[in-house]
């Protein structure tokens, strides 16, 4: 096997590893949650099975994150232009995760109209001082 192609299944395995870790009790817990056989996870942690890559898309649903996102992969060429703070308020994102989606949402609704509220608070400032700039005198 292509030795970045190992690479890169080690890493979707750790990254797989890692959520169920961060979510479930216990490995037998989260095959008992998703239908999966004993010790398959057991196998995935000892590099003895990759089935994991076939039920990527499964596994997305399941930790409710996209599949490059599991896969963790870039979403696009935009990444390399997001600014620190995107970058930051991205990873803050992330974070909320493991809650329900209903809070998730309802956290994606409350930094929308943040967000909102502040474009707009800052568009009347604009459009006041404009108002107030002294006109030059026609002549």
């Amino acid at each position: 096997m292509n030795g970045e192609l190992r690479e890169n299944k080690d890493k979707i395995r750790a990254r797989i590893l890692a959520l169920i870790e961060s979510e479930y009790e216990s490995d037998a817990a989260f095959e008992r949650a998703i239908g999966l056989n004993d010790k398959t996870v057991n196998n995935w942690r000892r590099g003895r099975s990759a089935s994991f890559m076939s039920m990527l898309p499964k596994l997305s649903e399941v930790f409710r994150v996209s599949i490059t996102e599991l896969m963790n992969i870039p979403l696009s060429s935009e990444n390399a232009e997001l600014s620190e703070d995107e970058m930051h308020l991205l990873a803050l994102y992330r974070r909320a995760r493991p809650l329900p989606i209903a809070m998730r949402e309802a956290l994606a609704t409350t930094l929308e109209t943040t967000v909102k509220l502040y474009i707009d608070a800052y568009s009347e400032v604009k459009m006041n001082e404009k108002k107030r700039a002294p006109r030059a005198k026609k002549q």
